[in-house]
């Protein structure tokens, strides 16, 4: 049973991320072209590409993309937002060619109060030709006219599309560099090949080194190219159940290792019979390998077109929770079921190779002691390996306590899984120890049915790690993966009280925030201060260092703001140079930043965008407070230029002295009516894009998948265990105990293997939680998702008792179902 829904879990996640492989993502914007030079984000002296890339004999035409994110508000004053997290684009109507956008209603635009949309957009704001909607510009929404509805032939899916006059598409992108792109029309006889060459020379000859800023891209790459900066559904999923993949195969392992292991215990008879009948080690141990391999493609059988059908219930419910397209396809190949069937083997080879070992060693004449009372004694190796992985991930955790080492990107959830490989190799001694400090100690106070399940589970260790482990690896890894999100919020949230000294802070629910809004804001009544918080692309390096010195460059987050503002809006902690000298050719940098690059105030640095710009500041300040911030504060006037999309992420207001601030707040969301997506309050607000709703739904879908998993192979174990206690049972009935009280017994050893193992997974969750709460919120009391762990813990033990109950009934049941029954159970 245990290998059948490993089974089913592991393909299900095989068949998604199979899927996700052999998912397209077709370019929509280019498709009409032979080739596309793209810039990431912008293609710099376009106008020059242009012309270079026209003079080439196999060009019949370049055509510059022009794009600006906008924001469409429909008729109740709610926005709509692209699809599957994908861009909301204003373009020129001069590169709908590259689509190619047909209009199939309508003319293009004549005047600037006029716009194209295509027909998804139309659509979603049930708007013809004719009709006024609203689009939101740098300045705040806008009535536009529209003059047609256009499509290309494939019709858009990841993104909305609004097409304006040359001369107000410019007016809307407010950048120097608004080119995204140069779409590349080739000659009908040219071959694509020579085409590719002729325009990678030309692209070459034009920027030099600076060339490699740029993508040169054709067929399948043009969509990457298009879509650079958004992450596919398909890229999201794969990455989703890659993770997922992983940590089902984990716990498989784990409840497969146990189930084995006590299977093969409960055959220490058999095996040492066949031992005093001259069988050696290695036949024992390729009888127990060939047994499971057996097994295994038996499990296989059901297990396979299981995980088939509950990948499509799974890839059902995300199209249907729009997490995933309806596009999206399921690919039922033979790759996913033959390596899920291949690993499982594997999973379950080891495991019998860990539970045959101690088998194969079983002396004849020890056979009946051996069987009555298994005392099983770990080797010495396995006892020094599992101390070494829990020293290991207690000086991981240490350095995270101490911001030696970052908590995030996976690393707390990681050392989960180190705790519980340590756990596992040292599962009957910690066992041991965890009942005589949880269990003995209350022997006193439980009923008489109680105190036989303590000393039965005390002189029975190995029976119970089996039961635990599994046990402790589900509640554990459930309470990590609900946690470590509430404690991360927490810590961001107390990070930005203590940097804020602005009172209000206007937050995006959508793309961003348009510029304008900081504008208007600085110069309405009683506000003192008011700047943009814009992400910005780049890397910092020292401004003496070369080009290619990759060991003075600094990846990290840049944010551009007001200069001017900064010292009324945030208290950054600063420990060298002022925040008053933020200028335009001045930063401020973070310690960690600085530190990494080897300066102090006074110092130059260089930042190299993304685009292939490059400008040098003087640091102006450094400070302490950069944690779940910016590495570096730069200035808008110079920096906002680079920027890939030029929305604020926030905006930061602060009001006057002697003002009202609740005049102040009403007057921000009386503005916020004309930019979409803001929302003014005293605090972040936060949002969540559908990629966040993405990966809880999956996180969701995922952690029920094994909790329902480990729940059933619990179930199992315990099964095994019960029914293989015949002997026991007839002895207490034989000595005078009733069927009820032998039940009762059976119950609170259901009862209490969930309080040691809600124990062990406590203690688990705090190593793990509480460095990580010390690192992020300076609290040792982490977060806790309560409620669904207290379910998870009462459902464990309603399961167990249940188990138990029905298990041991029939056991005693068959035992008694005859005459001499009893005494055949016991011979």
């Amino acid at each position: 049973m245990a290998l059948v829904l490993a089974l089913v879990m592991t393909t299900a996640c095989a068949v998604l991320l199979e899927s996700s492989t052999r998912a397209e993502s077709p370019a929509e914007r280019y498709a009409g072209t032979d080739m596309v030079v793209a810039g990431q984000p912008f293609v710099p002296r376009a106008g020059e590409l242009r012309t270079a890339l026209e003079r080439l004999p196999s060009v019949e035409r370049a055509v510059p993309e022009l794009s600006f994110p906008t924001t469409a508000v429909d008729t109740s004053g709610r926005t709509v937002e692209a699809p599957w997290d994908g861009p909301s684009l204003g373009h020129s109507w001069e590169s709908a060619v590259l689509g190619p956008f047909a209009l199939w209603q309508g003319r293009a635009p004549a005047r600037d109060s006029e716009v194209v949309l295509d027909g998804a957009l139309a659509g979603r704001l049930d708007a013809g030709v004719g009709d006024t909607i609203r689009l939101a510009g740098p300045d705040g929404l806008r009535p536009y006219e529209v003059s047609g509805v256009a499509d290309p032939p494939r019709r858009l899916a990841r993104q909305y599309a609004a097409f304006h006059t040359s001369r107000e598409a410019k007016r809307l992108a407010r950048s120097a560099q608004p080119v995204r792109a140069v779409g590349v029309l080739g000659k009908r006889t040219t071959d694509s090949a020579a085409l590719r060459r002729q325009v990678e020379k030309a692209v070459t000859a034009l920027y030099g080194d600076d060339a490699g800023a740029l993508v040169v891209a054709s067929g399948t790459g043009r969509a990457d190219a298009e879509f650079w900066d958004v992450p596919s559904p398909a890229a999201r999923l794969s990455s989703l159940v890659g993770t997922f993949g992983v940590l089902s195969l984990f716990v498989a392992g784990f409840v497969v290792s146990g189930t084995l292991t006590l299977a093969v215990t409960g055959r220490l008879t058999e095996l040492g019979l066949l031992r005093a009948v001259a069988a050696t080690k290695g036949q024992i141990r390729r009888m127990i390998a060939v047994e499971v391999l057996l097994v295994t493609v038996a499990a296989a059988l059901f297990g396979v077109p299981g995980g088939i059908g509950v990948a499509m219930l799974l890839h059902r419910m995300l199209v249907d929770g729009e997490v995933l397209p309806p596009s999206f396809a399921l690919s039922m190949g033979p790759v996913a079921p033959w390596a899920t069937v291949g690993l499982a083997a594997v999973v379950a080879q080891l495991a019998a190779f860990a539970a045959a070992r101690r088998a194969s060693r079983v002396r004849p004449v020890e056979v009946l002691r051996e069987s009555a009372a298994p005392a099983p004694r770990l080797g010495r190796q396995r006892v020094l390996l599992g101390v070494g992985v829990l020293a290991g991930a207690g000086g991981c955790l240490g350095a995270v306590a101490t911001g030696r080492l970052d908590g995030g990107a996976g690393t707390t959830e990681s050392m989960v899984l180190v705790l519980m490989i340590g756990m596992a190799l040292l599962a009957p001694p910690i066992c041991r120890v965890a009942g005589a400090l949880f269990l003995a100690p209350v022997t006193w106070f439980l009923p008489r049915d109680g105190a036989l399940a303590v000393r039965n589970l005390l002189r029975q260790n190995a029976r119970l790690a089996a039961t635990v482990t599994p046990l402790v690896l589900a509640l554990s890894l459930t309470g990590t993966l609900l946690c470590v999100p509430l404690i991360t919020s927490q810590g961001a949230q107390r990070a930005e009280r203590e940097r804020l000294l602005a009172d209000h802070v206007v937050s995006s629910a959508g793309p961003g925030i348009a510029p304008g809004y900081a504008e208007r804001a600085a110069r309405l009544p009683g506000v003192a201060a008011a700047s943009g918080q814009l992400s910005v692309d780049g890397e910092l390096s020292r401004a003496d260092a070369g080009l290619d010195d990759e060991a003075s460059v600094v990846g990290g987050s840049l944010v551009a703001v007001q200069a001017e503002a900064v010292p009324d809006l945030l208290d950054l902690g600063v420990r060298a140079g002022s925040l008053a000298r933020l200028g335009d050719s001045s930063v401020a940098l973070g310690d960690s930043a600085a530190r990494g690059l080897g300066v102090t105030v006074g110092d130059r640095v260089r930042v190299n965008w993304d685009d292939g710009g490059r400008d040098t500041y003087r640091v102006a300040a450094v400070y302490s407070r950069d944690r779940d911030f910016a590495d570096a504060l730069l200035p808008r006037s110079s920096a906002a230029r680079h920027a890939a999309d030029p929305l604020d992420d926030t905006v930061l207001v602060r009001t006057a002295p002697g003002a009202d601030r609740n005049t102040v707040a009403r007057e921000l969301k009386a503005l916020a009516a004309d930019f979409p997506g803001a929302q003014a309050g005293d605090g972040a607000t936060e949002s969540q894009s559908e990629s966040g709703a993405a990966a809880n739904l999956f996180v969701l879908l995922l952690l029920t998948m094994i909790n329902v998993f480990t729940a059933i192979a619990v179930v199992n174990t315990l099964s095994m265990a019960t029914a293989g206690r015949q002997r026991e049972f007839a002895l207490l009935r034989l000595a005078g105990a009733q069927s009820a009280q032998v039940l009762r017994m059976l119950a609170w050893e259901a009862v209490l293997t969930c309080v040691v193992a809600l124990l062990l997974a406590t203690v688990v969750c705090a190593s793990v939680l509480v460095p990580l709460s010390i690192a992020v919120t300076g609290s040792a009391v982490p977060a806790l998702a309560g409620g669904p762990l207290a379910a998870l813990a009462f459902g464990a033990a309603v399961a167990a008792v249940a188990t138990v109950t029905v298990a041991g009934r029939l056991a005693m049941r068959s035992a008694a179902a005859t005459p001499g029954g009893l005494a055949r159970a016991l011979s």
